[in-house]
């Protein structure tokens, strides 16, 4: 049985895809303080996750017809907020590797290119590394460090007890964080973004 809050969170979600920007600003208000959180904890800077704040809900306004397709927001909503704020780290990251180096200036296209090769690297290594592992491991990562599910509900999704997918989620991510370590190509930004997948 659904809910009360779930109910209503489903009709502002419904809301929200109708273009009701009073729905939105309910959304936003009930939720953008855990965007903050999230993202502040691994930028430590307090605009970028301003900024980061502005960048998901901007997402999730341009993207509102997806919206009555979410059956967990919350999960959702951290995809998302992960995603971006990886994003992030990984311009801190090269940033640093550039002023490191010293003597080479950048233009924001080349940083840009740059920036997306980097990120197309990483998310193949990581989809990689996610192919390699068992099959049930692979499902339960999948269903909750990718489609952003809660442990229960995977749990009650694959007809396993709460304790196995605590157990698979553990192995899979010893896995895919040893297989992305080992990965000396990318290791400016890895250990920042190994340390998302906890």
């Amino acid at each position: 049985m659904q809910s009360r809050a779930s109910e209503d969170e489903e009709n502002l979600l419904h809301e929200i895809a109708a273009g009701n920007h009073h729905a939105f600003r309910v959304l936003f208000d009930r939720h953008n303080d855990k965007v903050y959180r999230y993202s502040l904890r691994f930028l430590r800077n307090e605009t970028l996750a301003e900024e980061i704040v502005q960048e998901v809900f901007i997402n999730l306004w341009l993207k509102r017809d997806r919206l009555p397709g979410v059956e967990n927001f919350g999960g959702y909503l951290r995809v998302i907020t992960k995603n971006q704020t990886l994003n992030a780290l990984k311009k801190l990251a090269l940033d640093f590797k550039t002023s490191v180096a010293g003597g080479n200036v950048w233009s924001e296209l080349d940083n840009d290119t740059e920036d997306s090769i980097l990120l197309k690297d990483t998310r193949a290594l990581l989809q990689e590394a996610i192919n390699q592992l068992p099959k049930q491991q692979k499902l339960v990562y999948e269903l909750c460090q990718v489609e952003g599910m809660k442990q229960k509900e995977a749990a009650e999704r694959l007809n396993i007890s709460p304790l196995t997918v605590k157990v698979h989620l553990r192995e899979a991510t010893k896995t895919i964080r040893k297989f992305m370590s080992d990965r000396t190509e990318l290791q400016a930004f890895l250990p920042l973004f190994i340390y998302m997948l906890k």
